[in-house]
């Protein structure tokens, strides 16, 4: 049986490699990278919170109707540098599993 835990160092490192895959200047909607990213809503708000306070990630709003808000999302330069930080340390972790 295979574990589908992922540790906070994975979670973070899918985050922002799905933001890497986006069209610069675009931003990636949220609700987008939760599906993408396979979070449940709470636990990405939480990671997104954090990364954004970070300075990992920039979230930005428009207007969608006229009462709505669509929240999109971008890696900053700090979260390029960090997602290779991340790819190499989760490898070293990962080494013998």
């Amino acid at each position: 049986m295979g574990n589908n835990y992922r540790t906070s160092n994975m979670i973070i490192q899918n985050i922002l490699e799905s933001l890497l895959d986006d069209q610069p200047g675009e931003g990636v909607v949220k609700s987008h990278l939760i599906e993408i990213c396979g979070l449940k809503t709470s636990t990405a708000e939480k990671y997104l919170n954090k990364m954004e306070s970070a300075g990992y990630i920039a979230c930005f709003e428009e207007s969608w109707g006229k009462e709505r808000m669509k929240i999109r999302y971008n890696i900053t330069e700090l979260g390029k540098t960090r997602y290779e930080w991340f790819v190499k340390i989760n490898s070293e972790l990962l080494e013998d599993e």
